[in-house]
């Protein structure tokens, strides 16, 4: 009898040590020609992408890593065409999302056709922080339609794209105590619980019983609910803002 406690204890603490930590960070690949792997056609569809690519997670940096590449590329005197067409980015995930862009231009299509349709095949693609490329494919359409300072509307978008990334940051560090504060509750119950029934034998004839076992039961379970209640709460995503149409005004 007593095995049936000790053991949902330990699985439940298992299940919600690796439920409540933290994700590792996604280092992206430094070399561009390992992120630059697109024209892979999807079950004779002759799609130019690869579509287990479209699974990766967008970071704002990233999205603004490449602003800043072809801003560069604009003030050295580049057009926009051929900086856009020229730059691969360094993040992975960002040269995967705009792999399609690319491959429009080099097949012959001018920069507003292209980003309009990149900017509905980014409709269908369901991956985490797609709204910024969707967002920035309208800011490139206007900046070739439009003329003028090109470098300008990349760069404001960059900085925009900035302060997300530092936004996200600083919502992380301050989450981080009601992070722990979440792993401390769930865990300390349930370690006290094995201790207790390791040393105690009056807790072991308590959880031996038939209402005993019932009672650490309920508690398992309201302990699960509490602590993936606080996990939602503290890693709860912040709102997306709504996606811009492209093209002109």
């Amino acid at each position: 009898m007593i095995v049936v406690p000790v053991t949902a204890a330990v699985v439940t603490a298992l299940v919600l040590s690796t439920t409540t930590g933290c994700r590792p960070t996604r280092r992206a690949p430094s070399d561009r020609q390992r992120s630059e792997r697109r024209f892979r056609p999807r079950n004779g569809s002759g799609r130019p992408w690869d579509a287990l690519h479209r699974r990766h997670h967008l970071e704002p940096a990233g999205v603004a890593a490449w602003c800043d590449e072809l801003a560069r590329g604009l003030r050295h005197g580049s057009t926009l065409r051929s900086v856009i067409a020229g730059t691969v980015p360094d993040d992975a995930a960002v040269a995967q999302h705009t792999a399609f862009l690319r491959h429009r231009l080099e097949r012959g299509s001018t920069v507003s056709a292209a980003c309009d349709d990149w900017s509905v095949d980014l409709e269908r693609d369901p991956a985490s922080g797609i709204d910024a490329l969707h967002t920035f494919a309208a800011v490139l359409s206007a900046t070739a339609a439009l003329g003028g300072n090109t470098a300008e509307p990349i760069d404001r978008f960059g900085v925009a794209m900035r302060q997300r990334a530092s936004d996200r940051l600083e919502r992380g560090a301050n989450s981080a105590q009601a992070r722990m504060s979440a792993r401390v509750l769930t865990v300390v119950p349930l370690a006290m619980l094995a201790l207790l029934l390791a040393t105690d034998g009056d807790v072991r004839a308590t959880v031996t019983s038939a209402s005993g076992a019932t009672v650490v039961g309920i508690g398992l379970v309201l302990n699960t609910v509490g602590a993936w209640w606080m996990r939602r709460i503290a890693g709860a995503p912040a709102p997306t803002a709504p996606r811009a149409t492209s093209g002109p005004p």
